[in-house]
């Protein structure tokens, strides 16, 4: 019992000894505390006093108008580095586009063309294509469905005459002589180069004549090897002077082989020659095109042929020239029937050559007038003397078209003329102005055409 009462007893000392403990150390650690509290008080009251002194201080103005300016000037560096940068986004994004552009990604819309399948669909190649007849051509077939690859050296022909076409897939522009030999696949080939204005093919006869003879064996070589069709565009010509009236196919001609015209008229018919040689041959198809005077839209406006010289003496009001007596007859056929008539002429099994042209004989005097009327200047008519071996009569026969080739003339000479005026006038008025740089796309009606070229001194008929 004794034992038991001393551990209780010792029990409660100990716990007292340890509350007693607990009490004066909470005490000290508020005493403690308390006097830190009493010291941060003291010192941020001797900061705040002396903050409020030196904000009094002309020293601390001054510095925290310097830092308030330092503040500004790196806001507006910031705002203009965010400038710089948006300015520099823009120009990346537009050169992305250019890209883009440059490798295809093309935005520009072109024509609907008809859909044909890999059975249907033909590769045409076309000689000449960026000229004037070729361009009419070239919009045809593109419009047909078929692919179509243009092959131009650009003498006479024009990139813009095509333009249009540039970054379609079904078409394909090549700058190339055909003097050299072309290595290509394709499933007919329509053979057009060659100058027709007698200012052109005058201008270098040789080259003239290896370009109707040396580019017809390439081109007649290349359809012997690929198993193509080709047309060859021959020339009313090949009748010279003509003793038969109107002329048909079956006439031989009456050329002069060392005037000022034989380089293109013996070129074209070594070119026919050379043509049927192939066929019995080599079994060539070939189809052979003479073509009488054409004119419209995309001719050139200096060639020197009788349409172009007339309208453009006409829409400047000065005399027009007529060279000889003026009796000499020509007849006119519209761009778009001569391009029907060739299209129909490559998908016939006719192999003899045709006439493309139109039956409707005109005194040149008396076109002249016509074309004065339409324009609706004053010029007078002033006569000069003829040009050498001028022909004095032309006119087809376009028997075998009508019956082979169910094919005759629909544009009426009125009509023509007046679509062809309207474009010389456009022509005029690009050229007159400074707005090379500014591009306007070509309309894509073979009727209604428009062209390039400065307009030049006209000289001859």
């Amino acid at each position: 019992m004794i034992r038991i009462y001393n551990g209780v007893k010792w029990m409660k000392i100990i716990i007292c000894s340890a509350f007693c403990a607990t009490l004066v150390l909470c005490v000290y650690h508020n005493w403690v505390n308390a006097r830190e509290v009493g010291v941060l008080d003291n010192a941020a009251f001797e900061v705040h006093r002396r903050n409020r002194y030196f904000r009094n201080e002309p020293t601390y103005q001054e510095s925290m108008t310097d830092q308030v300016a330092q503040n500004l000037l790196d806001r507006k560096k910031s705002e203009d580095n965010v400038l710089d940068l948006e300015e520099a986004k823009k120009k990346i994004r537009e050169l992305e586009m250019r890209i883009r552009q440059l490798e295809g990604g093309n935005t520009r819309r072109f024509p609907d063309v008809k859909f044909l399948n890999y059975r249907t669909r033909k590769r045409i190649l076309i000689t000449g294509g960026a000229g004037f007849v070729g361009s009419h051509l070239v919009d045809c077939l593109m419009m047909e469905g078929h692919e179509v690859i243009v092959v131009d050296n650009f003498f006479t022909g024009r990139k813009r005459n095509v333009e249009h076409w540039i970054g379609h897939e079904n078409f394909e522009l090549i700058h190339h002589d055909i003097v050299n030999p072309l290595f290509i696949e394709v499933d007919e080939i329509y053979h057009l180069a060659s100058p027709a204005s007698p200012q052109h093919y005058m201008f270098n006869p040789v080259k003239t004549i290896k370009t109707n003879t040396v580019g017809t064996i390439n081109m007649l070589g290349l359809a012997k090897r690929v198993g193509a069709r080709v047309l060859i565009a021959s020339t009313s010509e090949v009748y010279g002077d003509p003793e038969v009236h109107p002329q048909p196919e079956t006439y031989w001609g009456h050329v002069n082989p060392i005037g000022p015209r034989a380089c293109y008229d013996e070129g074209k018919r070594v070119s026919e020659s050379l043509s049927y040689a192939y066929a019995k041959q080599e079994k060539v198809q070939v189809r052979v095109a003479r073509i009488f005077n054409t004119y419209g839209p995309r001719m050139h406006m200096n060639d020197g042929r009788v349409v172009s010289n007339f309208i453009l003496q006409a829409l400047r009001n000065e005399p027009i020239t007529i060279y000889g007596h003026g009796e000499q007859t020509r007849s006119f056929q519209y761009v778009s029937d001569l391009v029907e008539g060739l299209v129909s002429l490559m998908a016939s099994n006719y192999s003899m050559p045709v006439n493309l042209g139109n039956p409707v004989e005109y005194a040149i005097k008396d076109f002249a007038i016509k074309i004065r009327d339409l324009v609706g200047g004053d010029s007078k008519l002033i006569y000069s003397d003829a040009v050498e071996d001028d022909p004095q009569r032309r006119r087809p026969n376009i028997t075998v078209a009508r019956k082979q080739l169910n094919w005759q003339p629909k544009v009426s000479l009125q009509q023509g003329l007046q679509r062809t005026i309207d474009y010389f006038q456009k022509e005029l008025l690009r050229s007159s102005h400074s707005n090379r740089n500014m591009f306007q796309p070509p309309e894509m009606s073979l009727d209604n055409a428009f062209s390039s070229e400065k307009v030049l001194k006209t000289v001859a008929n």
